[in-house]
């Protein structure tokens, strides 16, 4: 899940015109055919939700055409903000959900809109893409004088590269060329331009590791002597562990 892949399905939408249209007729086809004709604000945000892969994240409790009990889901998780100047420009990130109150007021009973933050502006305001807009998709600018409040889906929270990007991505770091900045050209592992093979980095990796090992061992028996060294002074030191007849 990503906000990004929110946003970029959204965008695919910019334009659309009319009802009934394909986000309509797909929820429609879910949740009964009055919908087909009916205000389409968060069932764009469902549609969005459910074609980028964000359907756990956007709609924890399933599809959603009015505002208010969507908005209510974000409450439900802790995630929601009143629509202050503050909490927009501090706390409003690019895939938010973003609700509108035509009558300015925050109390999420006066829902009226919905939308996608798009670009935080900075200065309390927010760029939005939004459906059923004039009976169509588009961006707009909104501010505190008509957002009631947002939140937040938990994007990040499975954010994370597929099993196949990790192995990729490793692949790629085992088959490039070596530059001065990397760690095992730091520690003389492999040299600086060489064209790396995942045999060649494990071999010269577990001679590296070898290597420390032995050289850890020697350590340690060095350790070792210098304490029974160090136990003998001790002793010698100690008058309590003198022989009679000695000095």
């Amino acid at each position: 899940m990503s906000a990004t892949k929110m946003l970029a399905t959204a965008r695919k939408s910019l334009g659309l015109v009319g009802r009934p249209n394909y986000i309509t007729r797909e929820y429609a086809s879910r949740n009964g055919p009055e919908y087909r004709d009916a205000a389409w604000c968060d069932m764009s945000i469902t549609y969005w939700g459910r074609h980028s892969g964000n359907a756990a994240a956007v709609l924890p409790q399933g599809d959603r055409a009015y505002t208010v009990t969507h908005a209510l889901d974000g409450q439900a998780l802790g995630r929601w903000y009143p629509g202050t100047a503050e909490n927009i420009r501090r706390h409003l990130k690019p895939g938010a959900i973003v609700f509108m109150a035509w009558e300015g007021t925050d109390r999420i009973g006066d829902i009226d809109h919905v939308g996608v933050g798009e670009v935080n502006l900075g200065d309390g305001r927010v760029q939005t893409i939004e459906g059923n807009t004039g009976d169509a998709c588009k961006r707009r600018v909104r501010g505190p004088s008509v957002i009631a409040g947002f939140w937040n889906p938990d994007y990040e929270g499975e954010d994370m590269p597929s099993p196949k990007e990790i192995a990729d991505a490793v692949y790629d770091r085992l088959t490039g060329t070596v530059t001065k900045d990397v760690w095992a050209a730091r520690e003389q592992l492999l040299d600086v331009g060489q064209k790396l093979d995942p045999r060649t980095f494990i071999r010269q990796a577990w001679a590296y590791g070898k290597g420390s090992y032995t050289r850890l061992g020697q350590v340690l028996k060095e350790l070792q002597a210098l304490r029974e060294e160090v136990a003998e002074l001790r002793r010698d030191a100690d008058p309590t562990t003198k022989q009679p007849g000695q000095g």
